[in-house]
């Protein structure tokens, strides 16, 4: 009877010291969201719908109800509240500031860094390890510069020039696998298409790989990628995801968590093979990957830069070089296919620039200005990426208002591409506006689709030329029309893409 009672009272004093404790973390808790939003309450900000959850119910279903991501109610508050506002989410806190003068000072000054806690998720997800702290998550600057100037090599002019074969072999395979569809009936989502082609040409270009996913359906790579970007984008949106025990989340979570698995065991494959080739004296390329191995030499006994850190890197460059550029060719026929005045005057351009000559060349590429201005239209509607966050160094002035240090501040090129603060009739797809002149234009750190500053996107080059090269093969070739119905508005993967894939009828152009 006396151990029972020995137990009970154990339980007891056991449950007591839980409930206490539980009873002073909420309270820690509480205490620490009144403070942090007292910190901000000078800031406009929308009604909050919750103590606890701040903004996040408000985002929550405005996002459900309109089919539409983050910056939809963003962009909607900044009617409401001007160029900058404040946005509660459980305990964090950002501040959005749409004011150029801002995003010059904030991006453009490295002392203001990368926020931790929206960059955890991309090195770890769902506890699986995804991209580590590679080029695009690491926060720390110092380590990130030091990694980034043994990378720069890999794109510069001279070794881009090299690439131009690539580019135009992979546009020719996508043609010849248009022409199989090209009879004006069949539905071709051209958002697909676009991801094939653009892994493909990453997977040739930086590592060697010949994944030729348009001949092969059952290549695994592409929903990979798919299901690793979709569970971030869930881990950023939803806190509490990773704590759902319902059988959908718990299978989503395993399925992102494959995802990031297969990701690298592909990288760590690749890698390994190379450094066998190297190892036997083979001739390998002086492509991304080999600039890992000699990143890996550089870095020996300065910092850590093994195997899992090279992964790391693959399968940054693999998302980031095929995500942004498979989406900014569907947005932009899309686009194109929507103005055919637009589409006359590429036409024109591509009939002076390259004549009859099927071959791209690297010279033709400064030569097509008319194109740069519609691809650059379409990157100010649909940005690639909606924006980017940072942490502040030290306390700045935003339109009239104190931002402390340890801010972490937004900025969102998305919105800011359709104010007229910055652009004339946003609304109109009008490719001219991005003509050059001797005035300073208005929408100077108001357009930033490839970032800003020294973190400003290391394969913006080779994007921009991969791009010009495929759009000029596939207009020439082919002639596209919108299927009727579908949206024009973009869905986010972590990356914007078109919400219904940029469906298409092709026949052949006469």
């Amino acid at each position: 009877m006396m151990i029972g009672a020995g137990i009970v009272s154990l339980l007891g004093y056991t449950l007591f010291f839980v409930m206490l404790l539980a009873l002073t973390s909420g309270v820690t808790y509480s205490a620490y969201v009144f403070m942090l939003r007292r910190k901000y309450a000078h800031i406009p900000s929308a009604k909050i719908a919750s103590f606890f959850m701040g903004h996040y119910p408000t985002v929550r279903d405005y996002m459900k109800n309109n089919n539409c991501p983050l910056a939809g109610i963003l962009y909607e508050w900044y009617k409401e509240f001007g160029l900058v506002f404040c946005v509660h989410i459980l305990h964090n806190t950002f501040v959005v500031c749409l004011d150029s003068k801002v995003v010059k000072m904030v991006m453009t000054n490295s002392k203001h860094t990368k926020p931790t806690v929206e960059y955890s998720p991309f090195q770890s997800l769902f506890g699986t390890r995804f991209v580590g702290r590679s080029l695009v998550s690491e926060t720390d600057h110092s380590r990130w510069a030091k990694r980034r100037a043994l990378f720069n090599p890999a794109f510069h002019r001279q070794y881009l020039k090299g690439l131009m074969n690539i580019f135009n072999e992979s546009a020719d395979q996508l043609v010849q696998d248009l022409m199989k569809r090209s009879d004006g009936e069949t539905v071709v989502a051209m958002g697909d298409k676009f991801n094939m082609i653009t892994l493909d040409v990453i997977g040739k270009v930086g590592f060697g790989l010949e994944l030729d996913i348009l001949e092969d359906a059952n290549c695994p790579f592409p929903k990979a990628a798919t299901k690793a970007l979709q569970g971030l984008q869930k881990s950023l949106l939803d806190p509490w995801y990773s704590f759902n025990l319902t059988s959908n989340a718990r299978t989503f979570r395993e399925e992102s968590r494959d995802a990031c698995r297969l990701l690298r065991q592909i990288g760590r494959d690749c890698i390994l093979q190379r450094k066998e080739a190297r190892a036997r004296g083979d001739d390998v390329p002086r492509d991304i990957l080999t600039y890992l191995l000699d990143a890996s030499e550089e870095l020996k006994g300065d910092q850590v830069f093994g195997l899992e850190e090279m992964i790391d890197e693959f399968v940054t460059f693999f998302i980031a070089g095929q995500e942004t550029t498979g989406n900014h060719l569907s947005f932009t026929l899309q686009q194109i296919c929507r103005h055919p005045d637009v589409l006359k005057k590429i036409l024109v351009e591509l009939e002076e620039v390259l004549g009859d000559r099927v071959y791209v060349e690297y010279s033709d590429l400064a030569k097509l200005e008319y194109l740069m201005l519609v691809m650059k239209e379409s990157m100010r509607q649909f940005p690639p990426v909606s924006g980017a966050s940072r942490v502040l160094a030290h306390e700045i002035e935003c339109c009239g208002y104190t931002l402390p240090k340890g801010t972490r501040v937004r900025v969102n090129n998305f919105i800011m591409g359709k104010m007229e603060l910055y652009f004339d009739d946003p609304d109109e797809f009008r490719p001219e506006r991005f003509k050059s002149s001797d005035e300073k234009p208005r929408h100077l750190y108001a357009y930033f689709p490839f970032s800003l500053g020294q973190r400003t996107c290391i394969g913006q080059p080779m994007a921009m030329m991969e791009t010009r090269v495929i759009l000029a093969k596939l207009l020439r070739r082919f002639t596209f029309q919108l299927v009727p119905g579908q949206r024009f508005g973009l869905k986010t993967e972590l990356t914007n893409k078109p919400i219904d894939g940029c469906k298409t009828y092709i026949s052949l152009r006469e």
